[in-house]
């Protein structure tokens, strides 16, 4: 069978068959396997790939029932190339990747000559498909392996291959080096690799207008693939051979060069004609053979149980009444026999109805008990939701109750202390002091001042009448007036999406965050313009504060008390900080605060 392979492909597969014969009937399963994988490798050399797969899939389960893993990833190897050389490309990679995933995984049936053989149909695979990055890594485990391994030939491909992806890349000087890099490997490996080298460097000269060198490699090709009658290498040499001279302006060297090109081109479309015509008048002679073998030997099975029963029936006239009683008492007893089995079946049909009526029963009940223990579920469910609802509700009640009453105290108690203070720092004649007690007299008079207005700005900023009764965007808007008729820094408010009041603490917690925001951009970004602006959108609220200050620098990770207090709230709240730095000045601060709303069901979801 391996003999004949390169000479004749029928012989080779005749002796093929009688070694799948002798393995069934020896029951010798593993050498059954080998033949069945080297019949797919004969029909891939004959170009027929739908039966080199249908040999595959007879090798592949053996293999798998044999837990003879080195053949299970040889069988994927083949179905894989079968599979590229039918344009599947989908199940050629996954073929692949199975092979390699059963040498992985049992690395006791490792073998690198079946892993580097993936590897190449696997490369191809990605090549034809556009991914060359994937390819050529690929490519490049191959040529590694096969050179770790000892595998010369695949070593030279690997080069080759990787010289090809560079050449589609359009990186010519890298596809050059691996060319050469394979060229003296695929000498010593076989004039066809040899042949494929030069002619890809042939091209790549050609791509680079070297018509010399494009020249003196195609003509290497084609002698070479001359010798060894590789007729499909010596059209491709002439047509290259065509376009260079072409190029180069030499015309008759062209046109001698294109009709041998259209010759052999005509020549091997004749011969694969021929070919096909061949194979398949071999395969309608060999039906007709096995036709007329199983007719003879019908004929000869016919002659001997003719002669059979001449000769049984001189015999058989005196046992006649005996053979007669005989099968009559069977009869009869097979026929009691079949009775008693037909009760019995009948006996066993009637217990398993019943089983299948107790059966049914009991899975209506369980879907009943199911079903009801669902509903409790979802009932559960809800009033959890309610109550979870309930319980933020009333701590955000008692927050706000907290934060009238501190306000209060600052304003009724701290506030007036202030005011009692002021007003004897007033009583007093500056104009009896000295020089230095006016200067203190007046620093402390400032002073107080200064503590009244922000004990009066704390009070208001822990809770806000006006945000409790006009809402959010009222409220951010005299706010920022405000700011700017007191401050040189100017603020601008741009609202999207307000037109309706956002649950109470939502509006609180934005409130306190933007204030935040701007005590940020006054004390510490020495900002002069800041830009706020609020989107109402169907994620929620979405926070953006811009300044033109000094920035945050480097510190972006380390973030001061205010952003810390700021970042707290946005945890309470399941929102989201994030802070950008421009390439010049300035900081841009970017926050979004989900809403939940009530669907129609009772549940939760976020607006």
């Amino acid at each position: 069978m391996r003999a004949y392979t390169d000479v004749d492909g029928d012989s080779a597969a005749h002796y093929n068959q009688l070694m799948i014969s002798l393995c069934q009937r020896a029951n010798l399963p593993k050498d059954l396997i080998s033949a069945y994988q080297y019949a797919g490798y004969l029909y891939q050399l004959k170009g027929d790939y739908y039966q080199c797969i249908r040999f595959c899939f007879k090798a592949l389960p053996l293999a798998e029932k044999l837990q003879d893993y080195t053949r299970m990833a040889a069988s994927c190897g083949g179905l894989a190339h079968a599979y590229y050389k039918l344009k599947d490309y989908k199940r050629a990679h996954d073929r692949c990747q199975q092979g390699i995933r059963v040498l992985n995984e049992h690395p006791a049936a490792y073998d690198a000559y079946v892993h580097a053989t993936i590897l190449n149909t696997l490369g191809a695979t990605y090549r034809e498909q556009g991914n060359l990055k994937q390819a050529l890594t690929t490519n490049t485990m191959m040529y590694t392996l096969a050179k770790k391994e000892n595998k010369p030939w695949y070593e030279a491909q690997g080069l080759n291959a990787i010289g090809q992806l560079y050449n589609d890349m359009g990186d010519l000087v890298n596809a050059w080096i691996y060319y050469r890099k394979a060229l003296p490997l695929c000498r010593a490996q076989g004039v066809d690799l040899e042949c494929n080298v030069l002619m890809n460097m042939a091209q790549l000269y050609l791509k680079q207008q070297n018509w010399k060198q494009a020249l003196v490699y195609a003509n290497m090709a084609r002698k070479k693939a001359l010798r060894v009658k590789n007729s499909s290498i010596v059209a491709e040499a002439d047509e290259t051979l065509y376009k260079t001279y072409r190029q180069a302006g030499k015309t008759t060297k062209a046109l001698q060069a294109y009709e041998r090109f259209v010759l052999l081109r005509d020549s091997i479309l004749k011969e694969k004609n021929q070919h096909r015509i061949e194979t398949l008048q071999a395969e309608y002679d060999n039906v007709r053979k096995t036709s007329e073998l199983q007719k003879q030997q019908v004929e000869l099975l016919s002659q001997r149980v003719n002669n059979q029963q001449l000769k049984q029936t001189r015999n058989d006239l005196f046992a006649t009444v005996a053979v007669i009683l005989i099968i009559a008492g069977l009869l009869l007893w097979n026929n009691r026999r079949l009775q008693a089995k037909k009760d019995e079946i009948d006996q066993q049909r009637g217990l398993l109805e019943k089983a299948r009526e107790e059966l049914a029963s009991s899975n209506k009940n369980l879907e009943i008990r199911v079903a009801e223990r669902t509903a409790e579920l979802l009932n559960a469910n809800q009033s959890l939701i309610q109550k979870n609802e309930e319980i933020k509700q009333a701590l955000f009640k008692g927050q706000t109750i907290e934060r009238k009453r501190v306000a209060l105290e600052l304003h009724d108690n701290l506030s007036s202390l202030l005011s009692a203070v002021n007003m004897s720092i007033q009583s007093l004649n500056p104009n009896n002091l000295s020089e230095p007690e006016q200067s203190l007299y007046r620093s402390v008079k400032q002073l107080i001042q200064n503590a009244y207005a922000e004990v009066r700005n704390i009070s208001h900023n822990i809770l806000p009448a006006e945000l409790d009764r006009d809402g959010l965007a009222p409220t951010l808007t005299a706010f920022l007036d405000k700011l700017n008729q007191s401050l040189s820094t100017q603020f601008t408010l741009a609202l999207t999406g307000l037109t309706e009041r956002l649950p109470v603490e939502i509006e609180f917690n934005i409130y306190s965050i933007v204030l935040e925001l701007i005590n940020n951009a006054i004390k510490h970004a020495k900002a002069t313009a800041v830009r706020i602006e609020l989107v109402r959108n169907n994620n929620g609220v979405d926070i953006t504060v811009t300044d033109n200050g000094i920035g945050m620098g480097q510190q972006t990770g380390k973030r001061g008390v205010g952003l810390q207090n700021i970042q707290a709230r946005l945890d309470s709240l399941g929102g989201t900080f994030g802070v950008l730095l421009p390439n010049e000045l300035g900081t841009r601060i970017c926050i979004n605060i989900p809403i939940e709303t009530v669907s129609t069901n009772g549940n939760a979801q976020t607006a």
